[in-house]
């Protein structure tokens, strides 16, 4: 999933800054940005390819791609949906479901896929059955 330009962040984002006070975005963005693959570039000083989405809040606007949590707790008050842990071994971009073999689909699929994260552990888990 490629992020999106500072712009285009920016035009989607809400007025109002994400966090009351600077403790509050400190903790946020430690538990975050700074082990983010994206927000890498800034760590190392290269400004330019900085991830746009934090960027955008140091504007003091809240991003739209930062979903707030009803209950949290200091630092984590947003789910940011383009997060990606430096030490994920996955894929670097999702892969959307294929077409089962044969079928043609119905209508093209591209404007209904949207970046998102799946957080339940979807591994298969042994159960056992009462008898």
């Amino acid at each position: 999933m490629s992020l999106p330009t500072a712009d285009e962040v920016f035009a989607k984002a809400a007025e109002g800054s994400p966090f009351s006070n600077g403790t509050e975005g400190y903790a946020w963005m430690a538990n975050n940005c700074h082990r983010c693959v994206h927000d890498k570039p800034a760590r190392n000083d290269d400004y330019e390819n900085a991830c746009p989405i934090i960027l955008v809040a140091y504007t003091g606007k809240t991003p739209a791609e930062w979903l707030r949590k009803d209950e949290f707790r200091l630092g984590d008050q947003y789910t940011c949906l383009y997060f990606r842990d430096e030490d994920d071994g996955g894929p670097g971009e999702p892969t959307p479901i294929p077409d089962p073999p044969g079928q043609e689909g119905l209508f093209p699929r591209d404007e209904f896929e949207r970046p998102a994260r799946m957080f339940a552990d979807t591994r298969p888990q042994e159960v056992a059955v009462r008898g």
